[in-house]
């Protein structure tokens, strides 16, 4: 048997996922995936980044800078095209990759100018230049996805299925104004399975989340995505071509041994910490009637998440106009407040990372939680400082982690 680093050495002879069985999670995590030289599996043909730590830094989110010209830079922040109901491009597919393979060309990149709306609030205005064909689609919409932290996702996955289903109010039968959902996710063969992973509780397990990932962004196949031409649709012909679609039987990048490797990695990043108590104006305020404190563990015991994990209407200024799943546009999962992206340098909130800081995501509440913003805004000035220091102490309650061991990285 090879041992680990000669495992890693292989990938990087290779240049694809081949020889990868032994790789611990945490190094799948941070290693930069490349594309074979012979064979049609490894990264790609199209993609956005070449690893999950490019977009998700020590388990963060997406990075946002503002420069002073109104241009945004990051990383880890995605474009969506897709209509009404959801289905992609015809051309493009669901999600714009920028970058490609040698010998094929990425299908665009998104420029991002920051625009100033009003009371201080910021707006992402996405311009996108194809390369790789026609551009836009009539009736296609166009929204920005920010990579979200994964710190919580242990804690998410251990929250029972009936502890959301029992949040949930969907008719508003309490009369509270709040009227939180489950997304139910229907999977031909499977029963419904209830989401609870990214912005719109599209994922219901980790090794889904995971695996979407690796296939949308990476163009990395396993068993729940196998295609090896990744996203390109059957308009793109060179990146078809370079995928070997038409050969049967091809090895999978990552077999379902590795993707539970990678899902216990992402799993293991956050850890329940020690919080301190809600200030009352949170309570006062309404936040928790959807951040809600604690929920009930599968194992028994409570989790700590200031989530409910169910959708709810935002409002028309956060629309994403295109659907996901069931998840209609106006429709968001109650983001957990836990974790340690307080910590990391350049992150912005909401799902496209608009708000620079906790007041400004407030701000940008309106559907069902515009009573909470109306009362938020209501607020002296000293309780609504408390409110928010208490909010960047949730998010601030993990420690950052570091790197514990060391990986050789493709440069």
């Amino acid at each position: 048997m090879k041992n680990a680093v000669a495992a890693i050495v292989a990938v990087l002879t290779l240049g694809s996922v081949a020889g990868a069985q032994e790789m611990t999670g945490e190094q799948m995590f941070r290693q930069n995936w490349t594309s074979a030289e012979t064979a049609s599996d490894g990264l790609g043909p199209i993609y956005n980044e070449a690893s999950c730590h490019a977009c998700h830094w020590f388990g963060g989110g997406a990075r946002i800078r503002i420069r002073p010209d109104g241009e945004v830079a990051g990383a880890g922040v995605l474009l969506r095209h897709t209509f009404i109901d959801g289905t992609g491009d015809p051309h493009y597919g669901v999600q714009l990759q920028n970058k490609a393979v040698a010998g094929v060309r990425p299908e665009g990149v998104a420029d991002l100018t920051a625009l100033q709306v009003g009371s201080g609030l910021t707006r992402f205005l996405a311009s996108v230049r194809f390369a790789s064909g026609p551009g836009r689609t009539a009736d296609i919409t166009m929204s920005l996805r920010a990579a979200p932290a994964l710190d919580s996702t242990g804690l998410v996955a251990q929250v029972s299925d009936t502890a959301i289903i029992r949040g949930a109010d969907s008719q508003d039968k309490n009369g509270d104004g709040i009227s939180g959902r489950v997304h139910l996710l229907q999977v031909p063969g499977e029963k419904p399975k209830i989401g609870r992973f990214n912005w719109k509780a599209t994922s219901a397990r980790v090794e889904d989340q995971v695996a979407n990932a690796l296939w949308f962004d990476m163009g990395l196949t396993s068993s729940r995505h196998p295609a090896p031409q990744g996203e390109c649709t059957l308009r793109q012909h060179d990146c078809l071509a370079a995928s070997g679609s038409q050969s049967p039987d091809l090895a999978l990048d990552f077999d379902n041994g590795r993707i539970e490797l990678l899902a216990d990695h992402v799993r293991s990043l956050g850890l329940q910490a020690k919080l301190p108590d809600a200030p009352r104006s949170f309570t006062d305020a309404g936040c928790s009637s959807c951040h809600k404190p604690v929920m009930a563990a599968k194992a028994g015991g409570s989790v700590s998440l200031y989530s409910d994990l169910l959708l709810h209407d935002m409002g028309d200024d956060l629309t994403s106009y295109g659907g996901e799943g069931a998840a209609l546009p106006t429709e968001w999962r109650t983001t957990p407040l836990i974790g340690f992206r307080g910590s990391i340098a350049d992150h912005r909130l909401l799902h496209d990372g608009r708000a620079a800081n906790i007041d400004e995501a407030i701000l940008w509440h309106g559907g069902e939680a515009q009573a909470s913003r109306d009362a938020y805004l209501a607020l002296p000035v000293s309780e609504k400082l408390k409110l928010t220091s208490f909010v960047l102490t949730l998010m601030s309650s993990m420690p950052v982690p570091t790197r514990t061991t060391t990986v050789q990285e493709n440069r």
